[in-house]
């Protein structure tokens, strides 16, 4: 299983080692790559291994795309080749033309390397700094031949402008909406409110419960929560949600009744629209959405939302269409909220929080 946030490509093998670049891995080593969009940065390790993080080659958006989450997806197929970022148009420029000891290749020579050499000397004549971010292409050792045969067929470094895709790299738009619900900004539990009030309740007396969520998000049908963003790179794009599925109610007392048939996703409605009704409901009677505790005793009462995750090809705009895939290997976890309840024998209730 992989982690969404990048995988270990290790090792540099084939044309590093024919093109004398060991001077180069040192640098590689040093240098801190930030993303010229300013999404999440890259740091490369020591020796001859480099973290990297695929989200950097791809563009989001999207009404809650958060740079700064960090959602479980597993599985995620890497491209066969994985650029390694080396700097910016003057650091990257200087690792390419150190690649070469300093001296500039002969026209014609492989992988492009007499042209790139040329264009890192313009690059760090140039001011101001030209925005962009320079790569390097190694095989990596778990590469099959057809793998490690499309990356020799592009060039060995690669000066990369914003917004505009590297070589060689295809992601499809289901591994775009992988990388979407990665950087996918999900609420989480605000307060629990019940009623009777403050957790007292009575034997055989409904016990209402409604939750409120804490944080950004948009009401779809019929009230449902959602947040949505996208990933874009070149001509492939998608856009995810991820939507609530309704409340589970759930209590530590056994012998309880449980009443969920009107708990929508927030629990019960009657305690916004008709706090009266609630109020007077009495024992015997039945919660839109709760519990009847048929023992004292100091119970919890817990509810739980889960998300459901979905996506589609495309940029758009709005709540999830009902043609709508689900996201494959998104693990997002459930919002919890739990009440600790004391049950009395049964007397008159209390009014309604």
């Amino acid at each position: 299983m992989k982690h969404l946030a990048g995988w270990r490509r290790l090792g540099w093998k084939g044309r590093v080692v024919v093109l004398g670049l060991t001077g180069l891995l040192p640098v590689l080593a040093a240098v801190p790559a930030g993303a010229a969009d300013g999404s999440s940065s890259v740091t490369c390790a020591t020796g001859d291994s480099c973290v990297i993080q695929l989200d950097r080659m791809v563009q989001f958006g999207g009404a809650d795309y958060s740079p700064g989450a960090d959602n479980m997806v597993i599985d995620i197929a890497p491209p066969p080749c994985s650029w390694n970022p080396i700097g910016n148009a003057y650091t990257g420029s200087q690792a390419v033309i150190s690649g070469s000891g300093g001296t500039a290749p002969p026209p014609g020579s492989a992988f492009d390397t007499a042209q790139t050499y040329q264009q890192a000397k313009q690059l760090l004549a140039t001011t101001p700094m030209p925005a962009g971010e320079w790569y390097v292409l190694p095989i990596a050792p778990g590469d099959t031949a057809a793998q490690a045969a499309a990356c020799l067929a592009e060039p060995l470094y690669f000066f990369d402008v914003p917004g505009a895709a590297l070589p060689g790299i295809d992601i499809p738009p289901v591994t775009l909406a992988q990388l979407a619900v990665s950087k996918l900004y999900v609420p989480v539990a605000g307060r629990m409110y019940l009623s009777p009030v403050n957790g007292v309740s009575y034997s055989n007396l409904p016990v209402f419960a409604r939750v409120t969520l804490a944080g950004r998000y948009h009401l779809g049908p019929n009230g449902m929560p959602y947040t949505t963003d996208n990933a874009r790179l070149g001509n492939n794009a998608a856009t995810v949600w991820v939507e609530a599925m309704p409340l589970q109610i759930s209590t530590t007392d056994s012998s309880a009744t449980l009443d969920t048939n009107g708990c929508g996703y927030t629990g019960s409605a009657e305690m916004v629209h008709d706090p009266a009704a609630v109020a007077s409901t009495g024992a015997n009677g039945t919660a839109d959405c709760g519990a009847t505790f048929r023992a004292p005793g100091a119970w919890t009462i817990t509810a739980a939302l889960t998300w459901r995750t979905c996506w589609v090809p495309a940029v758009e705009n709005g709540p999830p269409p009902a043609a709508c895939n689900a996201v494959p290997g998104a693990n997002l976890n459930p919002v919890n909220w739990v009440r600790n309840v004391n049950v009395h024998e049964i007397q008159a209730a209390n009014g309604a929080d």
